[in-house]
């Protein structure tokens, strides 16, 4: 079963090889086809060499997608971190490839076809693979697994894996940790369980090491869940001194050059959406005042990094003073935790139903981008109330700026219990890179087509 799935997923570098090679010469199409009267012939190379630079680029991207991790068979969050490995090879296929030309001088294809591909590339690639992961889930029998613990996080992992992991799982049991170690090595065997999930954080060292030497033995893999959030207050990473397994703490990524970069970014893609979007600014505004007059704009305090409080900027979708009449709603509120979440609130407006289903409420939140309060991409900013409720590591989601989308947004957004939007959000603050941010901006409108969780 294990061989199946590696036989799947080793045809992926061979197709992305293959669809690579035919955007570039699909950029050559558009180059000489359909821009030709623009900007004028040429074709001082014949379409035989550029298919042969296309195939080039294709293997160095292919290869730069490889030590990126593109192809190894789970991440952390899904199909984000698949996408940022995509975006960032095809970013630096690019550039060595410009980087090669200049130095050798082969200045006689045409750069638009070369640049062409990059933004082609990443997205074709990042829809290919996202159905491709569809149809190995479906095609490989799933793994058959035993979680060893019978608390609410063992539970949830179990629920994800079955639910929402890339690869298939049938969680065929949870075990008490108490169970002596020989009595679950008997239930391994008699399950034809292929993978034992370690999930208590309190089982004696000694039983531990007896459970993983049973897994060894019987040749079934193991995991075993750190709580590492209950250790530790910031980011953390495992480190290997003499023989011995370290969690040492480490300086967060967003922090120094990365903050400087992630706010460099904001800026840039912020005025270009604002300039792009004022259109649909005009309109929302207009449809906002027809339906049931002014304000246009809602303005609710919520809590930035640091927790400290900034004005929030929306589009009204509620009527007039819907936020005081929360309390007489609170029996119908769908979520669990602190959020607060009715999927047919009736205090929406007509327009706001519209607005919010599109999530076209948020875009002001731009402003809020521009004025540093946000940013494009971070955890969702919470009321001061809900804050009230939080847990220690709760407080760690305001570690970093908020943003107007996010991983909880892509990710099933109402439909997302508070404890699993929790979980999204530090995994996030602990693993940012501009690649995940850039891959959080693209699938931002699938989530928003698709309108899961979006009420």
């Amino acid at each position: 079963m294990k061989g199946h799935r590696r036989n799947l997923l080793w045809l992926l570098p061979v197709t992305d090889l293959a669809l690579i090679t035919g955007i570039f010469m699909g950029g050559f199409w558009v180059r000489h086809s359909l821009l030709v009267d623009l900007m004028g012939s040429d074709f001082r190379l014949s379409v035989y060499h550029y298919f042969l630079t296309g195939l080039v680029l294709g293997s160095v991207q292919v290869a730069f997608m490889a030590v990126f991790g593109v192809y190894r068979r789970e991440f952390g969050l899904g199909m984000i971190e698949e996408v940022a490995g995509v975006i960032r090879g095809a970013l630096m296929a690019v550039l060595f490839t410009l980087a090669t030309t200049f130095i050798t001088r082969q200045l006689l294809f045409s750069r638009f076809v070369l640049i062409f591909s990059f933004p082609a590339s990443a997205l074709l690639l990042s829809y290919w693979h996202s159905q491709f992961r569809k149809f190995s889930s479906r095609m490989g029998k799933p793994s058959r697994v035993l979680i060893m613990g019978l608390s609410d996080n063992a539970r949830q992992l179990g629920v994800f894996m079955e639910n929402r992991a890339q690869l298939p799982y049938i969680v065929v049991d949870y075990v008490d940790p108490d169970t002596p170690a020989e009595n679950i090595a008997e239930m391994i065997r008699k399950n034809v369980i292929q993978e034992l999930v370690i999930a208590n954080h309190s089982i004696p060292t000694d039983k531990l090491s007896a459970v993983i030497l049973s897994c060894e033995k019987l040749g079934v893999q193991y995991k075993i869940a750190a709580d590492i959030f209950a250790i530790v207050s910031l980011t953390a990473r495992v480190a290997h001194m003499g023989g011995t397994t370290l969690i040492e703490s480490v300086p967060a990524p967003l922090s120094g050059w990365g903050f400087v970069l992630k706010r460099v970014t904001d800026l840039f893609l912020s005025f270009l959406f604002i300039a792009f979007l004022s259109p649909v600014f005009i309109f929302t505004a207009l449809s906002i005042v027809i339906d049931s007059g002014f304000p246009v704009f809602y303005r609710q305090t919520r809590l930035g990094k640091g927790n400290k409080p900034f004005r929030m900027l929306k589009f009204r979708s509620m009527r007039v003073g819907a936020h005081e009449e929360k309390s007489t709603l609170s029996k119908q509120n769908e979520s669990a935790g602190p959020l607060f979440k009715i999927r047919n609130d009736p205090r929406i407006t007509r327009a706001g139903r519209f607005i919010r289903r599109w999530s076209i409420d948020e875009l002001p939140q731009l402003f809020n981008v521009v004025s540093g309060k946000m940013s494009l991409v971070g955890p969702r900013p919470p009321l001061p109330e809900e804050v009230e409720e939080y847990s220690r590591r709760d407080f760690k989601r305001l570690h970093t700026i908020p943003g107007v989308t996010g991983v909880w947004q892509i990710s099933g957004r109402s439909n997302l219990g508070f404890d699993e939007m929790v979980k999204l959000d530090l995994y996030y603050v602990d693993n940012w890179s501009i690649w995940m941010d850039l891959a959080i901006l693209m699938l931002t409108p699938l989530a928003v087509v698709t309108g899961s969780g979006a009420y």
